[in-house]
């Protein structure tokens, strides 16, 4: 009896044991919130965390339907309560999102049918009214063998002009309307193209982890992502009164991820991270030439990126009188912290964030080099205001309220670095370079030398009511032969500055409503068979 009690409880135990031993891990889907992301000039870190119940034992989390522009190698979990759970495997799979992108293509289509139904409702309002002034314009008002009073001739024009004028501005309206409909249509349509190209493959992330106890967990998660970055933008406005500068940095954000960023908090970082290690320099070698085989082909080498994304043309944002982000030095790059949260559509459209401002006195002058421009151009010289290098990016410049142009930032200005700004050409500048003498003349009895004789002026006119600084540039020839002489004869060193490749430069004070001539005066001397060239 004994003995199959026994037995009878270690076929019990044994079956228990076992049911356990192969149990099935319990599989968790979880749907994480973005917490944070790190915004670098060519991709973004996604920072996202959730809270988790997991079963006591092995359990699986998938995190599925994110975009397929993640990069797997980059993808970090990490969990607060390590000592009670051990993540034990971390991969990424590749799967297929449906649901998400067609709902949202459900909803865009129609936008976008309604769209092209209104813009065709209004091209045939136009085509109406157009019709109607044709029709009014051709229509004989009085018979022929009626006689017309000159009041009713000038009543009828009356009416003619009000008629036409009250059409016109319809029209105007309704083109107005119809270019406004136009570009909400190319962005609908460049949603869907984007969700159209991306909807089916997507990412999914797979977690096993072994837990000791039922318990929830919290559970973090970060990865990059490309289709996404950000440039620099800057607002310049000078005030020509004071020489007061304001500048203002932008980052324009564009993403096309797939995954809308609502309510994030936004890192914007200079660095790179999909940058590899630095090159390494090679010995160099010096040996006779020996020719290639014909079959030998070179490798082109592949061009390092510029440090900014190019870019595009973007839609101004209004500017934000908000907390302006912090500003934080890392070992290698700037990072600025933008407070509060932030809603970055995947639309590919961009989108601007005031990240920096500052305001400095600057010193005006003007510039002109006549030689290539009858222009005197208005330049702003001060040092870079921010705390950060100003990187390669768009400037739009604004003088006095007035928009001015907009250029690009082709080099990397460091913090308190000396700059200049144009602000544009200024009319109440005259210029005028002018050919006065040019002659040849030949010296020598036996072998003849050439000596070409130039002179030229510069008039400068200023209508200015105040006295401004000019500085004036222009050049000579230099010579590149020894048998080919140039003497510069006017300006002397103490008028102006020489430099070594033949530019003259002239700092001047005009008084207002002042005129000035400068003289250039050389000569070039060769002997009288030698042809030459670069001569006007």
């Amino acid at each position: 009896m004994n003995r199959t009690i026994f037995s009878a409880a270690i076929l019990i135990f044994s079956f228990v044991f076992l049911s356990n031993a192969g149990a099935s891990p319990a599989e968790i889907e979880s749907v994480p919130k973005i917490r944070n992301i790190v915004l670098y000039p060519d991709s973004a870190m996604i920072k996202k965390e959730a809270a988790v119940a997991v079963k006591k034992g092995e359990n699986i989390i998938r995190i599925s339907g994110l975009t397929a522009n993640l990069t797997d190698e980059s993808v970090q979990v990490n969990i607060k309560e390590k000592a009670v759970v051990r993540i034990s495997g971390v991969r990424v799979e590749k799967t297929y999102l449906q649901k998400t992108m067609q709902d949202k293509i459900q909803k865009l289509q129609p936008r976008l049918d309604r769209i092209n139904e209104l813009i065709k409702e209004h091209s045939n309002e136009i085509s109406a009214i157009n019709s109607s002034i044709e029709f009014l314009k051709k229509t004989v008002p009085f018979p022929q063998n009626q006689k017309v009073t000159q009041s009713e001739v000038e009543g009828h024009a009356k009416f003619i002009e009000k008629s036409l004028s009250v059409s016109y501005d319809r029209t105007a309206k309704i083109e107005n309307k119809i270019k406004k409909l136009n570009e909400e249509k190319r962005a609908v349509e460049n949603e869907l193209k984007n969700l159209s190209s991306s909807r089916d493959e997507s990412k999914t992330i797979v977690i096993n982890l072994l837990s000791n106890a039922d318990r929830e967990i919290n559970l973090g998660l970060s990865y990059i992502v490309t289709n996404a970055g950000w440039s620099p933008q800057y607002d310049v406005r000078a005030d020509s009164a004071t020489g007061k500068i304001d500048m203002a940095c932008f980052a324009s954000i564009a993403q096309s991820t797939g995954e809308d960023w609502k309510n994030a908090n936004i890192e914007i970082s200079t660095a790179r991270p999909s940058y590899g290690p630095p090159p390494e320099l090679s010995a160099w070698y010096v040996d006779i030439y020996k020719p290639m085989p014909s079959s030998y082909k070179y490798k082109k080498a592949i061009k390092g990126e510029d440090f900014m994304m190019g870019e595009k043309v973007l839609a101004a944002a209004p500017e934000q009188q908000l907390e302006e982000p912090k500003i934080k030095a890392e070992a290698t790059s700037f990072s600025f912290i933008i407070p509060g949260k932030v809603n970055i559509p995947s639309d590919n459209q961009p989108h601007r964030i005031l990240i920096a401002s500052s305001s400095k006195e600057a010193k005006l002058d003007y510039y002109a080099a006549p030689k290539l421009s009858r222009h005197a151009h208005l330049r702003a010289g001060l040092k870079n205001p921010f705390p950060f290098p100003i990187f390669s990016g768009q400037m739009s410049i604004f003088l006095d309220d007035r928009f001015v142009n907009t250029t690009s930032v082709d080099k990397q200005i460091l913090p308190d670095e000396d700059m200049i700004l144009s602000l544009g050409v200024d009319e109440g500048i005259k210029i005028e370079k002018k050919l006065v003498k040019k002659f040849t003349e030949y010296s020598g009895v036996f072998s003849k030398d050439t000596q070409i004789n130039y002179e030229y002026a510069i008039d400068i006119v200023s209508s200015k009511d105040k006295e401004i600084g000019i500085n004036i540039t222009d050049n000579f020839p230099v010579s590149k032969n020894e048998q080919i002489k140039v003497v510069l004869e006017s300006p002397k060193k103490e008028d102006a500055k020489i430099s070594d490749e033949g530019i003259i430069s002239w700092e001047l004070r005009l008084k207002p409503n002042e005129k000035k001539n400068l003289k250039i005066k050389f000569r070039v001397e060769h002997p009288k068979d030698l042809k030459i060239t670069g001569l006007e």
